[in-house]
């Protein structure tokens, strides 16, 4: 069932002016203003209205992390993440992967850099249960610091070899989703196998 809001123009200009903005004209009214209609907002813009407001009011310093340690924003990655199930696997790639195309594919990159696979591995730790990462051989070498770092962050997850690159590229094919972000680091990509 929809929703409407409703309104009253009193001009024939502020009735073309409304019509630009999505309201219709309904009717005339004993008033001699016209009656005016347009869809109302779905539950999901009040949702989010909502909250973009509650952060502004709470002051966007001030309001930390989100009740219950989750720091996911993105309502895409929230839905792929609620999407995936017992051994299903999500690539979480750098910025020149081949990303195969996949049940969910969603691509954060915003610039070199921005995000990091990091990054996003931290935003859904705390509403995602993995208890596998996967990552290509070389990575060891290549850089030995971001294979360090994956260590030190989930330590009470298993990081597993692939034997190289290649294979990793055809196990990313076998993925239910992809996320490619804005990494820059050479064999940078992740293999995550949900728990």
């Amino acid at each position: 069932m929809d929703k409407w809001e409703y309104t009253e123009a009193t001009a024939i200009d502020q009735i073309a002016e409304m019509g630009a903005g999505g309201w219709e004209a309904v009717g005339a009214l004993v008033n001699g203003n016209i009656l005016m209609k347009r869809p109302g907002p779905t539950l999901r813009d009040e949702l989010t209205q909502a909250s973009v407001d509650a952060f502004f009011a709470a002051g966007a310093q001030e309001m930390g992390e989100p009740e219950g340690g989750s720091k996911l924003l993105s309502p895409d990655l929230a839905y792929i993440v609620r999407n995936l199930g017992h051994t299903d696997m999500m690539v979480i790639s750098d910025m020149g992967f081949p990303m195969p195309d996949l049940q969910y594919n969603l691509d954060l990159a915003v610039k070199p850099g921005v995000p990091t696979v990091l990054d996003v591995l931290d935003a859904i730790s705390a509403d995602f249960s993995f208890d596998r990462i996967i990552i290509a051989a070389e990575a060891h070498k290549a850089v030995p610091e971001r294979v360090s770092q994956l260590r030190a962050a989930y330590p009470q997850v298993i990081l597993e070899d692939c034997e190289s690159h290649v294979a990793f590229k055809h196990m990313a094919a076998r993925c239910k989703a992809g996320v490619r972000t804005g990494d820059p680091t050479p064999f940078g990509n992740v293999i995550l196998v949900c728990g």
